[in-house]
């Protein structure tokens, strides 16, 4: 008897571990975990379908009764969101999923600030140093030939800026004419910092167009990228002269739903967001949210996302900086070493500082704070790609990625690698690799491009034995090599 119990035991285990396997594995699908830690990592009581063309409920009754499946609304990108009976989603997204009339179904995936822990004052320090001094906001815009060491009274505590050699740069580059969408919490719409920045956005979580920041989060990291210079307040962001467009999707408590974060890429490509900054984590591959972000790659924008602060609690992978057409961002300190709580994986692209960054926090607008996390390594790497945008507008994307990448300095093991990606942003390699490489009539003014010549063509000469000379095509000009100093 004890023989047989344990056979049974043995095979009602590995029928359920075979159950589990096919669960995580159906068609790459739903492969998280309800858990992680002790977040949830999806919305109870709903999911997400999108049809396909033609359909537009699912074709299997009795299952639809099992769930209590019921439409709610309708999302973006064709995606229906529909309730179902708590505890069942990720049954619900699997059955659902080999319906005929259904091209994928999936948990609606709960998101979060990347934040260290809890609210975003957990993550950081408020400062000794404030500033009532709100500066002529009139005098914020500054040519590039007049851009050096900036007035803003801590500028001299931006220690990361100083590292990437930022004032090289801003001699070429503010981000003039460049939009950096912040998908996050919001945006302080009345820093004195951020105020003539900010262009029109708009807010998921309230559906309406006032993207206001009551969580502290967005505002921070909308600092970083492009806080205002030499208006004698706070800190100046790295791409000063770049407009801030805000898309709130994390509440109060800095959380959301995938739902709303994948909307906010197709709204933020359709208003025509050059860059698009997502300091945000979840912990499921969504196929919606690729879907958006494949559109906003494809309407030309490029997307940068926090790897996550999760290195040292097991470390998953997080989303959406696991997706691809994704720029993944790690985060390092003052000694170009690899932040402790940064996570690594072979999705990471690049790392910039992220360890004591200062920014402004609301509501008050003489706070700043000093914060850590990969929310805010990821704004430097948005505030780079800004800078390199507004000195050639007419790179593609795929060419400033292929900047930032190739002019990175090298940390960890050689090459790529799970922690650095390409390595730490450099902003003074990464204009000098743009300039370079560039004919030399776009950068000197005055300088007319070369007019091609005709190529005489061969005529046939009566003679059979008679041939042209065909004239020698000059050899290219090498592309100088760039240099750090």
């Amino acid at each position: 008897m004890v023989t047989s119990s344990r056979f049974r035991s043995v095979v009602v285990s590995l029928i359920l571990i075979l159950l589990l396997a096919l669960l995580a594995s159906c068609a790459g699908r739903l492969r998280s975990p309800r858990l992680i830690g002790e977040k949830e990592t999806f919305a109870t009581g709903r999911i997400l379908i999108k049809f396909n063309a033609g359909s537009s409920s699912v074709s299997m009754t009795e299952s639809a009764k099992k769930f209590d499946l019921r439409p709610s609304s309708v999302s973006c990108g064709s995606v229906h969101i529909h309730s179902v009976r708590p505890g069942t989603e990720l049954a619900a997204a699997e059955v659902f999923a080999l319906d005929p009339a259904v091209d994928y179904a999936e948990p609606d995936f709960l998101i979060f600030a990347a934040a260290d822990a809890g609210p975003v004052a957990a993550a950081g320090r408020v400062l000794d140093e404030r500033s009532d001094e709100r500066g002529d906001r009139q005098s914020t815009f500054q040519s590039t030939d007049d851009a050096g060491t900036p007035d803003d009274p801590l500028f001299n505590k931006q220690w990361a800026l100083t590292k990437i050699e930022a004032e090289s740069a801003w001699k070429v580059a503010t981000g003039s004419n460049v939009t950096i969408a912040v998908i996050d919490s919001g945006v302080d719409l009345d820093h004195p910092e951020l105020a003539l920045r900010v262009v029109e956005g708009y807010d998921f979580v309230n559906d309406d167009s006032e993207a206001d920041d009551d969580y502290g989060h967005g505002t921070l990291v909308a600092g970083v990228a492009a806080a205002a210079a030499n208006n004698g307040a706070g800190i100046a962001g790295l791409a000063w002269n770049a407009r801030i467009m805000p898309v709130k999707v994390l509440d109060e408590q800095g959380q959301g739903v995938s739902s709303n974060l994948t909307c906010a890429l197709y709204w933020a490509a359709d208003r025509g967001a050059d860059i698009i900054n997502i300091s945000i984590i979840s912990f499921g591959p969504s196929f919606g949210m690729q879907s958006a972000i494949n559109y906003a790659a494809n309407e030309g924008a490029m997307i940068f996302s926090a790897a996550g602060n999760l290195f040292e609690e097991g470390n998953p992978v997080t989303y959406p900086a696991a997706h691809d057409n994704v720029i993944a961002v790690a985060a390092t300190d003052k000694d170009d070493a690899h932040a402790w709580f940064s996570s690594a994986g072979a999705f990471v692209d690049i790392a910039a500082p992220g360890v004591g960054i200062y920014s402004p926090f609301p509501p008050t607008h003489d706070e700043y704070r000093s914060v850590y996390g990969t929310s805010l390594a990821t704004p430097h790497g948005a505030g780079l790609a800004a800078l390199v945008l507004s000195a050639v507008p007419s790179l593609t994307s795929e060419e400033v990625e292929t900047v930032i990448q190739q002019s990175a300095v090298d940390l960890g093991d050689t090459g790529k690698d799970d922690k650095f990606g390409h390595g730490r942003i450099d902003a003074s390699a990464a204009i000098s690799l743009t300039l370079s490489s560039l004919p030399v009539h776009l950068l000197l003014p005055g300088v007319n491009a070369p007019v091609p010549t005709e190529t005489p063509t061969a005529t046939p000469a009566p003679d059979a034995e008679a041939t042209s000379t065909p004239t020698p095509a000059p050899s290219p000009t090498p592309v100088p090599s760039l240099q750090r100093s």
